[in-house]
This record gives C-alpha cells, sequence and structure tokens, in this order.
C-alpha cells in the first residue's frame, strides 16, 4: 500500500462526496488488469502480483479535479481506468496505485449545426455510437473493443476503428477536449476548426495515454448515417498485388470504408470456407456514404483492383466479415491455455517499406508460434499499418507463456523498426512497448516527451512508467 493512502481516501470522502470508493478486495482485483496478455498469465499463475490500493469513482469532471489536487498533496499515484480494453498494460497499478473509474461521467450532446457531438469519457464507444444512431448520425468509429472501449481510452490512446480511411481516427475525428492537468487544472481546448495560436494541444493529449491528464470530455466530428452500404471482395495472386491495388486508389482519392487485406496464409481460412483460388490473398471492402457517391467510387475501385490482378468475389464473404468484425475468441483462447499466449502486434509503415515489414516479421516469429496470422486494414496516402497477430504454445507452465510472449513481442517489434516500421499503430504503448520508444522517436523524441511530462506532473502523480515516462 502507498503511503497516506488511509488519509488520501479521508480527504476524498470529506471533499468530493459524490465519489465512490472501493475498496473490497475483489473490486481490486477487477480494476487492477486490463487485457493485457501478461495480465492473462499472471491470473493463472496464482496471487495476482499488483493490486491497486483502492477504487475511486467521481462524478463529473470537477471531482476529479479535485481528487488530483488532492493526491498531489497526499503524494498519491493515479492512474485512470475506462472500459479496461487496453492490451499494452497501460493500468497496471505496480505500485498500488489508486484506480479512477471514469465510467459515471457520461454526458452527451450533439450540435447539427456544427455536425458535432460531445461524449463523456465514460461512455463506451457503442453507447456513444447508438445515441448518434437515434439521432441520425454516425461517428464511423468502430474498434474490435467497440462494446468497451470509453471515449476519453480512445482518445488518450489514438484509437482506430475498422472503418477508419473513410472516417479517419480519433486524431482525425475529436475537435476538441476537456482535460484535467496533473495538478487538477482543467484544460477546454477551443472548437474553432483549424487555429494558428501555437502548437495543437488536442494533439498533445491525443495519444499521451493518461500520462500528461486525464481527458474527461470528448467532442467529435459526426455524419450522417449512411444512405447505402456496397461490400466487395476480391482475390489476388498476391499479397503484393493487393497492396499495390490499395496503394493506387486510396492515392487516386478512393476511401473505402472499410479496406482489409488478409495475406495469403490467413485468407486460407475464408478460402477454403468459400472454395475459392488456394493460395491467394483475400482483400475485402465495405463503401457507405450519400447513394450516388458510394456507387461512383465502388466502381472507380473496382476498375482499379481488377487491373491489378483482382478477382471480383461473391459480397457474401464481406457481410460475413461485417456480422463477425468484433470477435477476438481465438486470441483469448491461447492466453487462456497453460503455457499460451496470444498478441496482435500492429505496426505502420510507409508504401515503400510495408512489404518488407509484414515478411520480415512473419518470418522472425515464425520458429516461436503455431499459427500467425497477417492483415492490413488501415491505410493511408503514404502507408499502410499491418497487424501480425501471432498465438503461441509451450510445454511449460503459465510462466513459461509469459516468457514466450515476452520473446514474441520483442522479435517482432524490433523487426518492425529494423525494416521500416514502428512500435504501434493504433493499440498504444502503456508499459508493454515502452522500452522500445527510443528507437522510434531517438533521444530527442524521448527528450521532448519527458520534459513534458516533467512540466506538467513533476510529481510522476499519473500513470507513472506508461510510455516510459
Amino acid at each position: 500500500m502507498q503511503k497516506n493512502t488511509t488519509a488520501f481516501f479521508e480527504k476524498v470522502t470529506e471533499q468530493c462526496p459524490q465519489t465512490e470508493i472501493l475498496t473490497q478486495p475483489e473490486e481490486r482485483l477487477i480494476y487492477s488488469h486490463g487485457c493485457y496478455p501478461r495480465e492473462y498469465k499472471w491470473m493463472l499463475q496464482g496471487t495476482y502480483p499488483y493490486l491497486t490500493d483502492g477504487v475511486l469513482r467521481p462524478a463529473d469532471t470537477e471531482e476529479i479535479s479535485r481528487i488530483l489536487k488532492l493526491a498531489v498533496q497526499c503524494h498519491i499515484g493515479v492512474i485512470p481506468y475506462g472500459g479496461g480494453s487496453g492490451i499494452v498494460g497501460g493500468t497496471i497499478p505496480y505500485d498500488g496505485q489508486i484506480m479512477i473509474d471514469t465510467k459515471r461521467i457520461r454526458h452527451f450532446s450533439i450540435n447539427p449545426v456544427n455536425a458535432t457531438a460531445v461524449g463523456g469519457c465514460g461512455l463506451s464507444g457503442a453507447e456513444f455510437e447508438n445515441m448518434l444512431n437515434e439521432r441520425g448520425y454516425t461517428c464511423g468509429q468502430y474498434p474490435q473493443s467497440f462494446q468497451s472501449a470509453c471515449l476519453g481510452g480512445m482518445a488518450a490512446t489514438r484509437a482506430v476503428g475498422t472503418f477508419s480511411t473513410k472516417y479517419g481516427k480519433m486524431d482525425d475525428m475529436v475537435t476538441s477536449l476537456e482535460v484535467v492537468l496533473p495538478d487538477g487544472d482543467i484544460l477546454s481546448t477551443h472548437k474553432a476548426p483549424k487555429r494558428s495560436t501555437g502548437p495543437e494541444l488536442n494533439q498533445l493529449f491525443l495519444g499521451s495515454e493518461g500520462v500528461y491528464g486525464i481527458v474527461t470530455s470528448v467532442e467529435m466530428r459526426i455524419f450522417p448515417v449512411a444512405e447505402k452500404r456496397i461490400f466487395k471482395a476480391y482475390t489476388f495472386a498476391t499479397t503484393e498485388e493487393g497492396l499495390d491495388s490499395i496503394r493506387r486508389f486510396v492515392q487516386k482519392g478512393l476511401h473505402p470504408a472499410v479496406v482489409r487485406l488478409y495475406d495469403e496464409v490467413e485468407a486460407q481460412g475464408k478460402i477454403s470456407q468459400y472454395g475459392l483460388e488456394k493460395g491467394f490473398a483475400l482483400l475485402i471492402l465495405v463503401f457507405e456514404g450519400i447513394d450516388e457517391m458510394t456507387e461512383l467510387e465502388e466502381r472507380l475501385t473496382d476498375e482499379i483492383c481488377r487491373a491489378g490482378g483482382g478477382r471480383p468475389k461473391t459480397s457474401q464473404i464481406a457481410e460475413d466479415w461485417f456480422a463477425t468484425r468484433f470477435s477476438t475468441k481465438k486470441m483469448l483462447d491461447y492466453d487462456a491455455v497453460k503455457g499460451g499466449t496470444a498478441d496482435a502486434i500492429e505496426v505502420a509503415a510507409p508504401w515503400d517499406s510495408i512489404a518488407a515489414v509484414w515478411k520480415e516479421m512473419r518470418s522472425a516469429l515464425a520458429p516461436y508460434c503455431e499459427v500467425i496470422d497477417c492483415h492490413f486494414s488501415h491505410v493511408y496516402h503514404t502507408g499502410a499499418s499491418v497487424y501480425v497477430i501471432f498465438h503461441a504454445k509451450t510445454n511449460g507452465d503459465d510462466k513459461a507463456g509469459e516468457q514466450r510472449y515476452l520473446d514474441c513481442l520483442r522479435i517482432a517489434l524490433e523487426t518492425s523498426l529494423k525494416y521500416g516500421g514502428n512500435v504501434s499503430h493504433h493499440h498504444g504503448v502503456g508499459t508493454a512497448k515502452a522500452e522500445f520508444l527510443p528507437l522510434e522517436h531517438g533521444a530527442a523524441g524521448v527528450k521532448v516527451m519527458k520534459a513534458i511530462k516533467d512540466a506538467l506532473d513533476p510529481d510522476g502523480i499519473l500513470n507513472k512508467g506508461v510510455l516510459g515516462l
């Protein structure tokens, strides 16, 4: 337990009367982990090693502000906690830090004139989207953690959803933020659509993973619910042919909502299921928007895919993917096996490097894994991201499984960096990948990040260790 925890809770009770305080062992355990693969292994090894001293559930931004001021006074470390869907060890209370559960902050409003909506940090992506849909709008943010990930956490990690090629990422969608700084001050960024008034403060906190402040409110761009949705699927003789076709249509300004290319190995299951050409890669596309524009975009993209060797297939393939797109069962099955582990390593690279990053990561991991799945699902004018999903088993216990995870993570990230990729595309860094950041940002980049942390949080109150800070 941290020093002064009891005194801290007494002050919170006095000054934050609406804040709920949870201290029962089972409550503390629930909040002491997210979905990081090592956390699964720790649960299976026996007594869980890192328990929070307690959980605070504040009612609003003002209470979070008072809590952080008290944390500074009492020298208490705290960690913001939303849906707990993070898989990079970003919410582990290594030193018993107090968890601040943000899910009670659930306000919602919509501005149809500006085409924006504001959501409290505790709303899940699904809740926010459902509220928009009821009013005829969408924000287009559908990550695989859609049902549990909260707005605050998605902003703090620069999260990305499967429809990103059309609607963008959280760092494209967010127009303003409310953030409680480590000293308790509340920052509200301006809602103007463009500024030339110094560095963009929204971007400072987007991706900061809670080390610079706690995001409590998010304003996002919204769009009318699509009039039309078109599903398409193509096979390509090689993954490289599929990548080249994607690059060509994206660089011409065509942006299907979903672009998802499975390499020849991961595609095998669907190839067999639908009776397609063996050994081919598989591309799934989903178009949506205004009726006529959607049809035009689909037609022009189809021409480019066919010219690049794409063979059109039944739309049922894409429709079936759409129906099951939120499932993570395969990874969880491996994590649950004694000595087993799995993770989705998502990295990004420029177009001239992405094929090498994919090939070399797959090759480097192969000796350590039972199954490796690879697909490309977020694409840009200058490059793309690739998922390299490893599933590994050992003949040992769960400590052996944990070590296998660490070995695979290191091999994957070092290989990505060697061939032109980065450390993370959208899952974030947490504590799992922190040691690799200097290899991406260099000493000068880490120096800048640390200087900002020291200026905003000199006592190291917030999310100690995340991003290596």
